[in-house]
């Protein structure tokens, strides 16, 4: 099955390096999936869109109840720095942030990547026209 240990999840730490992976996933017809930088934090990206897919209500189900999980027990972990987390998540798209430490990021990451790279998971989707070849974050 795929997905990610958190130490080999994709982390991308400026613009330019997102936007030259997200054309290159948009090139090569593969999913977007990484940790991203910002100023406020980490975030964790994906993107089904580029591979023409969307994850199916299951997949799609079972990857938000995931992310509940693992956000929740960083949180309850004392030992770590939590601040409040976003996400908006759908079928194609999703992206969860901002995380104080790269770890949680990579955790968080390393946990939805094997539902969401699984192609057993996936189904057709077609891009919405104003979004083909250009990234909307």
């Amino acid at each position: 099955m795929p997905g990610y240990e958190p130490s080999e999840v994709p982390l991308y730490e400026d613009r330019e390096t997102v936007e030259r992976q997200y054309r290159s996933s948009e090139r090569e017809s593969d999913p977007f999936f990484a940790v991203e930088v910002y100023e406020d934090g980490y975030a964790v990206t994906y993107d089904l869109l580029p591979a023409g897919h969307q994850l199916a209500p299951p997949a799609a189900s079972e990857v938000d109840e995931r992310i509940t999980r693992e956000i929740e027990d960083i949180v309850g972990d004392q030992s770590l720095p939590t601040a409040e987390v976003s996400r908006s998540v759908s079928a194609s798209l999703g992206n969860i942030s901002f995380f104080q430490r790269e770890d949680s990021a990579r955790r968080v990451a390393a946990v939805i990547s094997s539902l969401v790279l699984d192609e057993a998971n996936w189904v057709d989707a077609q891009p919405p026209e104003q979004a083909q070849g250009t990234r909307k974050n």
